[in-house]
């Protein structure tokens, strides 16, 4: 790395190779900053001579990060997101007045079934607020809230480590889900039915290991699973479609179920009850902006029903 004085670079370009890092683009880049590519290029040159490493190497048509650049970012990018919201909020975090963009990690299913009641109590107190959708894996949360990508995410917990917090929103339950017509008659499934019958399954695992394929490995029938997701409002489309089986959560069923299109039917198993939790990173246990958007999750999620038994 360069022997350059640090207060001789420039600020804005760590702005830029953050922003070349997220985009692995630089006319990307350029868009989202306003700056033409060739703007761009040139501070990327002035950042490679600086720290005297390319860090970005093109692979096609993506810029790919040298192991350099990932430590840079990756100690950077906290900060720089910090910096930003704190002169966008005038150094206080105001509801009413605040032009912040938060960015939160919410399934398909979350999304249908929270983001409405959170949305309208943002416009309610804090119009200028806007929010970003992520859905993500579960081997990628720890670190997007370690590096500043996602302010919160929601899911069931895992061990992600000692950095992140959490608190439990609500409960759900895992059901399945039929055409009417189904061969499957009543309101629980018995095994032999479980052995005989394909499935449309969820997980959000790069593993690919989800609920239903996990109980299914163990009973030996794990090649009964035809497709795997990760958009779980997909699933009661391609049921209602088809002899397969689906399994989904109890309140994203219930939707369906009034409706008419489908019908629940119980796993053979007792429990099969799930927590949801909201999850944030030790760093923004006390940013009052952070803490407001947590009571807005916590007030959204409190006015879910009961799970029904």
């Amino acid at each position: 790395m360069s022997k350059n004085n640090v207060t001789k670079l420039d600020l804005n370009l760590l702005v830029i190779l953050d922003t070349i890092f997220s985009e692995r683009s630089l006319t990307m880049a350029g868009k989202k900053l306003f700056m033409t590519q060739s703007a761009v290029s040139h501070a990327l040159s002035k950042l490679r001579q600086h720290f005297d490493d390319r860090l970005f190497i093109r692979r096609g048509n993506i810029m790919e990060p040298t192991p350099l650049c990932k430590t840079v970012q990756k100690n950077i990018s906290p900060s720089l997101k910090t910096i930003i919201q704190s002169l966008a909020d005038r150094g206080e975090f105001e509801p009413a007045s605040s032009k912040r963009t938060f960015c939160l990690g919410l399934s398909d299913y979350l999304c249908k079934l929270l983001l409405p009641n959170i949305l309208q109590k943002i416009d309610d107190t804090a119009p200028g607020i806007s929010l970003r959708i992520i859905q993500t894996t579960y081997e990628q949360r720890a670190e997007m809230l370690q590096n500043g990508k996602l302010d919160v995410f929601l899911g069931c917990t895992r061990d992600y480590g000692a950095g992140v917090l959490k608190e439990k929103l609500f409960e759900d339950r895992e059901v399945c889900v039929v055409r009417d017509g189904h061969s499957i008659q009543g309101r629980v499934m018995d095994e032999k039915e479980m052995a005989d019958n394909e499935f449309a399954a969820l997980s959000l695992s790069e593993t690919g290991l989800g609920f239903l394929e996990d109980y299914l490995y163990r009973k030996g029938v794990q090649r009964r699973i035809k497709v795997v997701l990760q958009q779980e409002t997909v699933i009661p489309a391609i049921v209602e479609n088809s002899d397969l089986v689906g399994s989904v959560a109890q309140r994203l069923a219930e939707m369906y179920a009034r409706e008419g299109r489908l019908r629940i039917v119980r796993m053979p198993l007792e429990n099969t009850v799930f927590e949801v939790f909201q999850h944030w990173h030790t760093l923004n246990d006390n940013d009052p902006a952070q803490k407001w958007l947590r009571r807005i999750i916590s007030e959204a999620a409190a006015t879910l029903p009961s799970l029904d038994a």
